[in-house]
């Protein structure tokens, strides 16, 4: 099988393992065997890849603080006629890995870029989610600082297609209390070190969740694949003061988030007016009996 442009060379996006050696695909082996380098973002992890197919191409470092520079190898390689592979550590570059910016200033240049495709942590996770896939919306790793991941929550709230999330393990348990406090109780799935010997995949509330994972130390990739906002369930939590009282309680006494923050949260997420749930908030503050600023918290 042959990959060279009888003009030019050609830059291909490889999808590689995102955990199983086996699940690299037999187009993806005959392509990084063919091209003469293989732009890389890890070049420590894709040679050991290399090794255990047997493939010997040559690697050049390509990741996110030297894309530019490694674009301009790259460009020259492909003007000489020689093809080129791009792979990211794990599953497809440029899908929250590096790699949009090499595909750009490539495609800038005058060069085809050709995708081989691969394993997915998206679509794997959502293989298994049992939630509806023909539309969803893949919102990538939440940022790193909790006022920017609530954010970023707050304007995933209303989405009512099925969302998908990256998330680091030393990170999870509070971006899950986040995701809670945010869009609410929700059913979800945790797909941990997915296609790999420690494959685990839970489901339930993410409640439910948190009190499994609390129990103990989680390691791995995590995707989560989290129910969308759902109208119905929201006009029900409109009636039910007994659930948004939960809500309020949470967020007040343990989350620790004040009065007024709780209930412009609350109001966002079910509808109601902040003259319905602000006593709800009040009587849980005063049953905490605590000494409460009512400053800043007058409601319109």
């Amino acid at each position: 099988m042959s990959f060279k442009s009888p003009i030019k060379g050609i830059l291909y996006v490889v999808g590689t393992p995102i955990g199983n050696l086996k699940d690299i695909s037999v187009r993806a082996k005959e392509v990084l065997s063919g091209v003469s380098l293989v732009a890389a973002e890890d070049t420590r992890g894709t040679r050991k890849l290399l090794t255990h197919l047997g493939i010997k191409t040559g690697l050049l470092s390509c990741h996110k603080h030297n894309e530019r520079t490694s674009a301009k190898k790259v460009i020259t390689l492909l003007s000489e006629g020689k093809d080129v592979a791009m792979v990211s550590d794990a599953g497809t570059p440029a899908l929250s890995d590096p790699g949009a910016g090499l595909v750009k200033l490539v495609r800038e240049a005058g060069f085809s870029v050709v995708p081989v495709p691969g394993a997915s942590a998206i679509v794997a996770a959502l293989s298994v989610a049992a939630m509806p896939a023909d539309s969803f919306f893949f919102a990538g790793f939440l940022p790193n600082k909790r006022a920017e991941r609530r954010k970023a929550l707050e304007q995933l709230a209303e989405i009512s297609h099925t969302i998908v999330i990256f998330e680091a393990p030393h990170r999870l348990l509070d971006a899950l209390e986040d995701i809670l406090g945010i869009l609410g109780d929700r059913q979800m799935v945790m797909a941990r070190e997915l296609t790999k010997m420690h494959e685990t995949v839970i489901s339930g509330s993410v409640s439910g969740i948190i009190e499994q994972l609390s129990k103990g130390r989680v390691r791995g990739e995590i995707t989560l694949a989290i129910e969308g906002a759902d109208e119905d369930r929201h006009r029900k939590s409109c009636q039910d003061p007994e659930a948004v009282g939960k809500a309020l309680q949470h967020l007040i006494l343990e989350k620790s988030l004040s009065v007024r923050d709780s209930v412009d949260l609350l109001v966002r997420l079910t509808g109601m007016t902040k003259s319905q749930v602000y006593p709800l908030a009040l009587e849980i503050k005063q049953k905490d009996s605590q000494p409460m600023e009512l400053q800043g918290d007058n409601i319109p």
